[in-house]
């Protein structure tokens, strides 16, 4: 039975509710970071330019190059993709810009700069930025691009792989919990909380791949239309990040191999060119980018940028693979990929011991995916920048989340409901915890035993006032914002609610959403 013939209410749908319910969760959670893919966005906006002059000393990736001008050492096209939601806002910003240059000119006897936590380059940037005026703009401006731009995104992106479940033939309420387990149980809730262009990469990734597989025809070959926009998908992730070279090869390999397995090498080959073409147009975009702020299309920022940690090993920071390097990045407590998302370790368990048919992740696209793991992994331990996620938490292995994620879902799938449950509490659990006080596993912890419930944005606003200063300091503020989030995403689930949404896997003839294939996968 298809969601159409049971309502044809958009607020009954349930993408619809999936969607409003990883954005309102998202967005509450928000953070107020300020990263370096802001200020070639703020300076786009302020007068259409790569150099980011204004806001030289806020960022230790922000270099004066041979020009005279200052520039980021890092791709723009992420904060290309910022500027169009921070232009639509821009007199907002302008606005909040005008009132907190005004306030500092107004305190006679200075402005209050203290940052109450023990790291002192937050200390120090909170202290620049409150003194030249400018923490109300970048307030606004971190609202702007978490709850109007990255929120949304990975809602939708949630979504999509809603719908790769589905049409794998996956049960509806089945599909609805991995969705949720994607969404929430995964590094997406971490990293959804504020702009980072390794949450770009990772969407056009997956996009690409979603458009290439087609997952509700498994043997009929990809339209040239889509293609050609999994190849601008596809280029678009190196331009965003240079690690998207690796997934660039892995789809284009993907794509040849699965043309050939339907016709000759010749023609596999011809029908690969739509790809090539639509990546062509984001990768000259990185050239353009890269000859408009160094003056050269071929060297990127690193090249130019001064010496800073790990520069001084291999070329600029990239060498051999560090054999420590992948141990870190999937088990280090500070980013690892396994410790901020225990969940995704189900994805690899083998599933030789499963009848190919009813898997999830066809054997094809699962050796595929498995190949790609292991070279991006590779990639990034051979990148020395890796030991500095320290800073930031787990983000480099973030292309390879709705892969494993994807994989782990055969496992998953096949767990009865009331262990499937007793899986879910604790992962989803400590993905909460991490969203909520966003420091390594076990600080997190520590910080939320000892106070409780918290919100990102809200701990910023505690932390950079006096204590007791207003309604934001009181442990109330957090518990009231989230017991209303959860009534109102309860009201979501409960309006007007289809009868399928009533107790999982007891409606047989509910059970199945647009099922082309007559799949039925164990459970």
């Amino acid at each position: 039975m298809k969601l159409a013939q049971i309502s044809q209410n958009p607020l009954t749908s349930v993408r619809y509710r999936i969607f409003l319910t990883c954005f309102i969760l998202y967005s509450i959670h928000f953070a107020t970071n300020v990263v370096r893919e802001h200020y070639p966005a703020f300076s786009l906006i302020e007068n259409f330019s790569f150099k980011v002059d204004k806001y030289q000393g806020f960022h230790s990736d922000i270099f004066r190059h041979s020009d005279g001008h200052y520039y980021i050492g890092n791709n723009v096209a992420g904060s290309v993709v910022a500027a169009i939601p921070l232009f639509i806002f821009k007199p907002v910003l302008d606005y909040f810009e005008n009132k907190g240059k005004k306030q500092v000119r107004q305190k006679e006897d200075g402005v209050y700069t203290k940052y109450r936590i023990d790291k002192p380059n937050r200390q120090k940037f909170f202290k620049l930025v409150k003194e030249k005026g400018l923490h109300l703009k970048f307030g606004a401006a971190t609202v702007v691009t978490s709850i109007i731009l990255m929120a949304p995104l990975s809602a939708l992106f949630v979504v999509l792989f809603f719908n790769v479940l589905i049409k794998r033939g996956v049960v509806l309420n089945r599909a609805i919990w991995l969705t949720i387990l994607f969404g929430f149980a995964t590094p997406i809730f971490f990293r959804t909380a504020h702009l980072n262009h390794n949450m770009f990469l990772m969407y056009a990734i997956f996009l690409s791949f979603y458009l290439l597989w087609n997952p509700s025809k498994q043997t009929a070959s990809p339209s040239k239309n889509r293609i050609f926009w999994a190849g601008f998908l596809a280029g678009s992730g190196l331009a965003f990040d240079y690690s998207g070279v690796v997934p660039l090869f892995f789809l284009y390999g993907y794509l040849f191999f699965l043309q050939k397995s339907q016709t000759s090498f010749k023609r596999a080959f011809i029908e690969s060119f739509p790809f090539i073409i639509g990546s062509i147009p984001p990768i000259l975009f990185l050239l353009y980018s890269q000859w408009a702020m160094f003056g050269n299309p071929f060297l990127p920022g690193q090249y130019w940028m001064r010496d800073v940690n790990y520069t001084d090993r291999g070329w600029r920071g990239f060498s051999w693979p560090a054999i420590d390097l992948y141990f870190l990045n999937l088990f280090d407590p500070a980013y690892g990929m396994f410790t901020f998302a225990p969940l995704l370790i189900v994805g690899f368990i083998p599933v030789f011991f499963y009848r190919t048919k009813k898997l999830i992740l066809p054997k094809f696209e699962r050796r595929f995916s498995a190949v790609y793991i292991f070279l991006f992994l590779t990639f990034c331990a051979a990148n020395q920048y890796s030991r500095m996620q320290f800073n930031t938490g787990f983000r480099y292995l973030l292309p390879l989340v709705p892969f494993v994620f994807l994989a782990a879902c055969d496992h998953l799938n096949r767990l009865k409901w009331k262990w499937l449950i007793i899986l879910s509490i604790p992962v989803l659990f400590h993905s909460w915890v991490l969203s909520m006080v966003r420091e390594p596993v076990f600080v997190s912890w520590s910080h939320f035993l000892d106070e409780g419930f918290q919100l990102p944005w809200l701990t910023v606003l505690r932390l950079t006032n006096p204590a007791g200063h207003t309604i934001y300091s009181s442990a109330i503020a957090p518990l009231f914002i989230i017991g209303f989030t959860a009534l109102l995403v309860y009201f979501i689930w409960r309006y007007k609610n289809p009868m399928f949404l009533y107790g999982f896997g007891k409606h047989d003839e509910l059970q199945y959403l647009n099922n082309p294939n007559g799949t039925e996968f164990s459970n």
